[in-house]
């Protein structure tokens, strides 16, 4: 009777070790994962800050929207997809009536 107490008690702190042990890995993987993300923001941000005016209009940007995501704390990559699609639907139709 004993032995089986005492088999139950080491398979419970196996389990416990081992979800602690995956709980950890989790949180791990996701600050990597989060610092992966800022840091190709940071480089997006570097590469679109030296383009000039005219390329940035050519992508559907202007200056203020590189500005604008490097001040926000959001990802700058989808705050700047959202407006280069904002700016897209604000366009009027090329619709060309015969």
């Amino acid at each position: 009777m004993t032995t089986i107490l005492q088999q139950r008690n080491t398979t419970r702190t196996g389990d416990l070790a081992r979800r602690v042990s995956l709980a950890a890995a989790r949180l791990f993987a996701g600050l990597a994962a989060e610092l992966s993300r800022q840091a190709i923001n940071r480089r997006v941000l570097r590469k679109l800050s030296v383009m000039t005016d005219r390329e940035l209009k050519d992508i559907g940007l202007i200056r203020q929207d590189v500005m604008d995501a490097g001040a926000g704390e959001a990802d700058a990559s989808q705050f700047l997809l959202v407006r280069q699609d904002e700016r897209r639907e604000a366009r009027p139709s090329r619709i060309v009536k015969i």
